[in-house]
């Protein structure tokens, strides 16, 4: 049988998608890049904004159309807004035959199997053999912030931190099939704990680990951001020097207004520090524009923010309410065509900004992990997150770490040759 697993959202989707795609390929099915090939469509949801959600009614309409012409093919759909909305899914959409919500999301695969009567026999592989230069391990599900925006904790539930010992055990597997770099994710890493064990002792741990090149992680808050983070990520040579910390806005009456719990002021002398401890730190961030109460003084204090700190690359949204928020009874009082020229004006700032600082980088010898090649094309990441293109790349290049003279830049990707 084949599947088909399309993505929207986050990380932590990207990371849950691909475990779906493990344990499916484990009990033999295979994996196929459009619906005329499948005999199952996933679709991992995001619920975040409206926009990921009208993206995903979107393309189940796709789906139905194809099913329509295909009877026997199933639809699945997981994640956030299957959480959120799975009523109005299966009202809406006939031919799905699965909604899995995101609290749920451990219970997908037997559910998927279930539905096609596949005998556990059948498997393959373990399901936790996988193998890839870089890979996701999630560390925690669920949020306790409760941002007045945000919906994930009523999706996605309270915060839970997974078992260290069974993440040391999920890392070094991982390591011993081939992972040399691993992204740590949560909603709000920063505030791991699990037992004596917090997120800084955990990096410990699993910096330990042999073959294991690099650590990332994301997403971390401002509010949880500690001395003993920044100083692990100054010393710890496997700990990258890439941190993305959402900073939403600059000013403080839409911070408190957001329920961000800090305000402008500490998020700057939170810059400062990581600066000052990791000289090369590549910054980045989220902001929201167009959030309810924002004036044209608050949003010129955010684009001065965005012009002094100058972000290594950020995403910028037109805020949206969102069910069950607190700011979904706040009244949306910025126009949308005035949230479309704010969100254009940061996000070309942020471009200018983005052009100039790899601009400086042609020249530069960058160190970089080797993660696909492809037609002899080597796809590589710098220590701070950039992709960087190298041509005559071999196999027996993947999973090094080399060093690449820069030769050409663009706002997303570094062009270069190995030193």
């Amino acid at each position: 049988m084949n599947y088909l697993i399309d993505t929207i959202g986050c990380q932590m989707n990207v990371c849950e998608s691909d475990k779906l795609c493990l344990v499916l390929s484990a009990y033999g099915m295979s994996k196929v890049n459009s619906m005329a090939n499948a005999d199952i469509v996933i679709l991992n949801t995001c619920s975040v904004r409206a926009q990921a959600e009208q993206k995903a009614f979107s393309y189940l309409g796709r789906a139905e159309e194809f099913k329509q012409r295909n009877p026997n093919v199933k639809i699945v759909v997981v994640g956030c807004m299957a959480e959120r909305l799975d009523a109005k899914i299966k009202k809406r959409f006939k031919s799905v035959d699965l909604v899995i919500g995101a609290q749920d999301i451990d219970s997908a695969i037997l559910k998927i199997i279930n539905l096609f009567d596949i005998n556990s026999s059948s498997k393959q592989k373990k399901s936790n053999e996988q193998s890839g230069i870089a890979r996701y391990v999630t560390i925690m599900r669920g949020c306790n912030n409760y941002c007045s925006y945000c919906v994930v904790p009523f999706v996605r539930g309270k915060e839970t931190s997974f078992s260290a010992a069974e993440i040391l055990s999920e890392c070094s597997l991982l390591a011993q099939n081939g992972a040399r770099e691993i992204m740590l994710l949560g909603q709000n890493v920063n505030s791991y704990r699990y037992e004596n064990v917090d997120f800084t002792l955990l990096i410990k741990k699993i910096a330990a680990i042999k073959n294991l090149k690099r650590i990332r992680f994301m997403t971390n808050h401002p509010k949880d951001l500690n001395d003993d983070l920044i100083n692990i990520m100054a010393t710890e040579p496997k700990a990258c020097s890439h941190i993305h910390l959402p900073m939403q806005s600059a000013s403080n009456k839409i911070l408190k207004a957001m329920n961000r719990k800090y305000t402008f002021e500490h998020y700057l002398e939170l810059i400062k520090k990581l600066r000052f401890a990791v000289p090369n730190v590549n910054v980045t961030t989220d902001i929201i524009v167009g959030f309810p109460g924002e004036t044209e003084n608050d949003f010129q204090d955010t684009l001065k923010a965005v012009q002094e700190i100058r972000f290594g690359g950020l995403y910028v949204f037109r805020y949206s309410p969102r069910p069950n928020t607190t700011a979904a009874v706040m009244i949306d009082d910025v126009p949308l065509e005035e949230k479309k020229r704010r969100h254009a004006v940061i996000l070309d700032e942020s471009n200018k900004i983005s052009i100039e600082i790899v601009s400086k980088m042609v020249g530069s010898t960058q160190q970089v992990l080797i993660e696909k090649i492809e037609n002899g094309i080597i796809e590589a990441r710098t220590r701070g997150g950039r992709k960087v293109f190298v041509k005559n790349g071999t196999e027996k290049d993947l999973g090094k770490q080399l060093n690449v003279a820069i030769k050409e830049a663009k706002i997303n990707s570094l062009f270069g040759s190995i030193v």
